[in-house]
């Protein structure tokens, strides 16, 4: 067993059936390093009990962790819901269609799981929570229950990506770490409002150990002896849980049904209800159903697609990334049905665009189909869709121990100061890569800092500077201090050096580039004259076209900090309020002493080092408002850096204070008396 992984407990929430396979290798691998799995179902007209009880799991019901002590709360909750849907079916009549009693019952079993998700977590006390997606129910309220008790959340997503965009808005207004199969999917959620950063792409959980699997044991051979099709070309057609209109399928079924050289077979969706499949069969004729196999869940779906020679879908599907994974060659059906989904296999080159009726005629004139595209493309298609899938496990159980980790980081402070405090402030600078900008920052520094007090600049130099830097730094003279970002150290690492080594008893962190303005050190003292020392100070950050980059961070719907009046001008007033916030960026400004006491920078916080550190005193100090936004700190980025998206520093950030980052942007918005069409008409102004 793993150390670190014994005793570690894990709740992972179970759903629909076809939702298991990308959950269970993921739960089996850290079963065996020793982990506890808990597996949890919730009231879903037995569906997912019965995912549990055919995939042998050991189980818990959610309605097992109720007491006779939440009647009350369930009650109330209940009529809470009730309440708001009445008001809803008042406003939409179209809702009165759906049948009312199913409705209240499935409010009465919400609010239920409402207070069963509560207790779990509140007795069970996990490590980590992981389900497929925070799309349902059950994922929104483990989701807030997990952040309520400071529990990291990790969602798995299964391949979505290929709908109209309108789609997406459930699926980009997440609070959890995402991890999705691969960039392209990563793209297109991230196009569509959702924080990059937590999306990380990291492959199919048993796509390659399937395929692996499926050659060692002859599945192919197999299976085709079973269903007697040894000889044949076999043609397998999956239909989506909405199915097609008959008719637009005769020709194909009819032209099938009478070619004895091919074996077809129709594979319905797992969701597809079985009502539904015995009406649509029957409105095809007998001649065309004549040795066509109908399956909906009897069969694997990729035992199916092992005996396959052709795959036919009837609507875009991630089945068909399966199919291409497995090598088989793959038809899209032009069936001039619905709207033209935004994404094509046919359009990637990489699966042949077809009518039913030219798939029909092709198969008769013995058509075999060979793969739709060359295969490096074809590799590179793959890698942008799928990652590395044969290292995909590795990936998961290591960011789940990094989000473990950090979410019991403990408080640990820093060693004691090099020397006692010798001046009145010391500012401690990375040397920005461009020279001029960096130039430009040392002389506003210089010059914006006189009769200020005394003070010292402390320099963060990169290991291998540019000649024109180079020479900059060897040509500086004064109160000035260099350190060297040495291989393998992080900016977080070395900033927490020069906390130690600084002489002053006010230490000021800029990141990259930020050139003081007129009055900011005497803005800064008399902030810290009126709200007191043993706080931290952020300050107002704008670019070279007059807008706002930092006025003090909010959290977004998404549970992503971001900046309050992003956008807007420098001379908007709600942005120029001085006040407290939760977290501030780019620039921290502290007693020396207080920083050493809170730890510092978090080593590992990559570009969340502000953040975390904001967040950190919030956690630790005894003062009531330990974090203070001062406008009149003002500070311009004339060329900000672009910053790659550190996804190590999105997993600690995420996993280190999921249960403090609640939603506040419109909050401040609210009580500033900002609505959304004033913001918008600012920042269209600027």
């Amino acid at each position: 067993m793993n150390p670190f992984w014994q005793n570690k407990k894990i709740v992972i929430y179970i759903a629909l059936a076809h939702h298991t396979k990308f959950l269970l290798p993921v739960a089996e691998r850290l079963r065996k390093k020793g982990a506890r799995i808990l597996y949890i179902v919730g009231q879903a007209e037995r569906s997912q009990e019965m995912t549990a009880i055919r995939e042998g799991l050991d189980y818990t019901h959610v309605f097992d962790y109720l007491t006779q002590k939440d009647e009350e709360d369930i009650s109330q909750n209940y009529l809470l819901q009730r309440n708001h849907f009445a008001k809803a079916l008042c406003r939409d009549f179209a809702l009165a269609t759906s049948p009312l009693t199913v409705m209240d019952k499935t409010l009465y079993a919400a609010a239920k799981e409402y207070a069963g998700f509560r207790n779990l977590l509140e007795k069970e006390k996990p490590d980590l929570c992981f389900a497929l997606h925070e799309l349902n129910r059950w994922g929104k309220m483990l989701a807030f229950w997990s952040k309520k008790f400071g529990i990291p959340y990790i969602s798995l997503q299964e391949g979505l990506g290929y709908n109209l965009d309108f789609g997406y808005t459930g699926q980009v207004q997440y609070s959890t770490l995402a991890l999705v199969w691969g960039e392209r999917i990563k793209k297109k959620l991230a196009g569509y409002d959702a924080p990059a950063e937590r999306i990380i792409p990291v492959g199919n959980t048993h796509l390659a150990t399937e395929i692996l699997r499926q050659k060692k044991k002859g599945i192919r051979k197999l299976k085709r002896e079973e269903l007697k099709c040894t000889e044949n070309f076999v043609v397998l057609l999956f239909l989506s849980s909405i199915l097609p209109r008959p008719h637009s399928l005769m020709d194909l079924f009819s032209s099938m049904a009478k070619n004895n050289q091919i074996f077809p077979i129709v594979k319905f969706h797992p969701a597809a209800k079985v009502p539904d499949i015995q009406e649509w069969t029957k409105a095809f004729p007998a001649h065309c159903q004549k040795n066509i196999r109908f399956i909906h869940g009897e069969e694997d779906t990729y035992d199916l697609i092992s005996v396959s020679d052709l795959c036919v879908l009837a609507q875009t599907s991630t089945t068909g990334l399966e199919a291409i994974a497995f090598g088989k060659p793959l038809v899209e059906l032009d069936m001039n049905q619905t709207q033209t989904a935004p994404y094509s296999f046919a359009r990637q080159n990489v699966a042949f665009k077809m009518t039913p009726e030219a798939l029909g005629k092709a198969l008769d004139q013995g058509a075999r189909f060979q793969a739709a595209t060359k295969p490096l493309l074809l590799e590179k298609y793959l890698k942008n869709e799928l990652s590395n899938m044969d290292q995909t496990l590795d990936r998961i159980e290591a960011i789940f121990k990094k989000v473990i980790q950090a979410a019991g980081t403990p408080l640990l402070p820093l060693l004691h100061p090099s020397k006692k405090p010798e001046k009145k402030w010391s500012i401690v600078v990375p040397v920005c890569e461009d020279a001029d900008c960096f130039l430009f920052q040392l002389e506003s520094l210089a010059r914006f800092s006189e009769n200020c007090g005394s003070f010292e600049t402390i320099l963060l130099e990169p290991e291998a500077p540019s000649k024109k830097t180079t020479t900059i730094l060897d040509s500086l003279k004064g109160d000035l201090i260099r350190l060297v970002i040495h291989q393998g150290k992080s900016l977080p690492q070395m900033m927490n050096q020069a906390g130690k080594t600084a002489g002053g008893e006010i230490i000021i962190f800029l990141s990259s580039c930020l050139i003081p303005q007129p009055g900011w050190l005497n803005a800064l003292t008399q902030g810290i004259k009126k709200h007191g020392r043993n706080r931290l100070f952020g300050g107002l950050i704008t670019d070279a076209q007059g807008k706002i980059i930092h006025a003090g961070m909010v959290v977004d719907t998404n549970c992503q900090p971001v900046s309050a009046y992003l956008h807007t001008r420098t001379n908007f007033p709600p942005a120029l309020k001085e006040r407290s916030f939760q977290m501030v960026d780019h620039f921290a400004a502290m007693e020396r002493d207080l920083f050493l006491q809170a730890g510092g920078f978090a080593e590992n916080s990559g570009d969340k080092a502000f953040l975390d550190l904001s967040l950190t005193l919030q956690k630790h100090s005894q003062t009531e408002h330990p974090v203070i936004y001062l406008p009149g700190v003002h500070l311009l980025s004339p060329k900000p850096e672009k910053i790659p998206s550190d996804s190590n520093a999105a997993i600690h950030f995420h996993g280190k204070w999921t249960g403090a980052l609640w939603p506040s942007e419109s909050n401040l918005y609210k009580n500033d008396g900002i609505n959304q069409e004033k913001l918008a008409g600012e920042r269209m102004a600027a």
